[in-house]
């Protein structure tokens, strides 16, 4: 019996495609990233670098502003301003208010920071509730302030009677109190950015440590001054910094509350580049003090960040 093969079935020929076209080469964008990064680099070169410039070419001359076109004087700008008994007052009043103010705040900021830290509901709410202060520009802030500390219809006095403060006390009046109004304005501007850091820091440190020390019973004072503490210093460090370089530029409050009044007992360094430059328009004394001042603060920051910041590398924390 022989075996039939089936039929063998052909398939239709295959259509013979069109040879693949060569992709055009993508055109190569023309021109240097320097010519769009030109307009910007002009704007922010007028707004910084020119300015500097000039200070620095100023601080050596005798220019003002109704005395015509002034003369070289070496460095004569800048010994008057160091010898200057007031300008000496300036520098000290404007320490120790950034030493108060900062130190301050690190103690407020840290204390809010330790109960909002906790990822609930309520904590964010009071996280952005706390932030309102933040929000509101200081001289917006210091003339509400300052309409508070009326000695006529202000709140703060009327309120301060019950106390025992007698009616009509011009709080503003007197060095001690003046100073006082001025650290609480300040703390109530500044404490929440403080906190925002410290919260973040917070926020981010490693459970790990405090369970271990919880099962070796350890107390929540012992873990908070060998554990959270030491793993928060480089966030105390950068809040620190920022603060400080802050402070150092506080001038808004300081020229609506008081005007540097008492007396001199609130002229802080800025308020005496202001009057320099813009009341008896010594244009080249002031720009003196803004380069000194200038180096006073790059003196200060890296020994701020030696100095507290030096146990946030891991192999000294050990």
């Amino acid at each position: 019996m022989t075996r039939t093969l089936p039929a063998r079935v052909e398939r239709p020929p295959k259509p013979i495609e069109p040879p693949l076209r060569a992709r055009p080469a993508r055109s190569k964008k023309r021109g240097s990233p320097w010519f769009y990064m030109a307009p910007s680099l002009v704007v922010l070169g007028a707004l910084t670098i020119g300015p500097a410039i000039f200070v620095l070419y100023s601080a050596f001359r005798n220019d003002r502003v109704l005395g015509g076109v002034g003369r070289f004087v070496g460095f004569d700008n800048f010994v008057t301003a160091l010898t200057n008994p007031s300008t000496q007052h300036s520098f000290l009043v404007t320490i120790a208010f950034v030493v108060v103010v900062v130190a301050l705040e690190m103690a407020a900021g840290f204390a809010l920071a330790l109960p909002l830290s906790g990822q609930t509901r309520a904590n964010k709410v009071g996280a952005a509730i706390m932030l309102l202060p933040f929000a509101v520009t200081p001289a917006a802030a210091a003339i509400v302030f300052k309409q508070l500390l009326n000695p006529n219809f202000g709140w703060i006095g009327y309120y301060l009677g019950f106390l025992g403060l007698p009616p009509g006390t011009d709080l503003l009046s007197d060095p001690t109190t003046a100073w006082l109004m001025l650290v609480i304005l300040d703390m109530w501007q500044w404490t929440p950015f403080i906190a925002l850091i410290l919260m973040a820091g917070l926020q981010s440190l490693p459970l790990e440590p405090r369970e271990a020390a919880m099962v070796d019973g350890a107390s929540s004072a012992q873990m908070f001054w060998h554990i959270t503490l030491p793993q928060m210093i480089p966030f105390l460090s950068i809040a620190v910094v920022l603060r400080a370089i802050q402070a150092f530029k506080t001038f808004d409050s300081f020229k609506i509350l008081t005007g540097g009044g008492p007396g001199d007992s609130t002229e802080i360094i800025n308020l005496g580049i202001y009057r320099i430059g813009l009341q008896t328009f010594n244009v080249g004394l002031a720009c003196a003090l803004g380069v000194i001042f200038l180096i006073l603060l790059s003196l200060l920051v890296p020994l701020l960040q030696k100095v507290i910041g030096r146990r946030a590398d891991p192999e000294e924390m050990s």
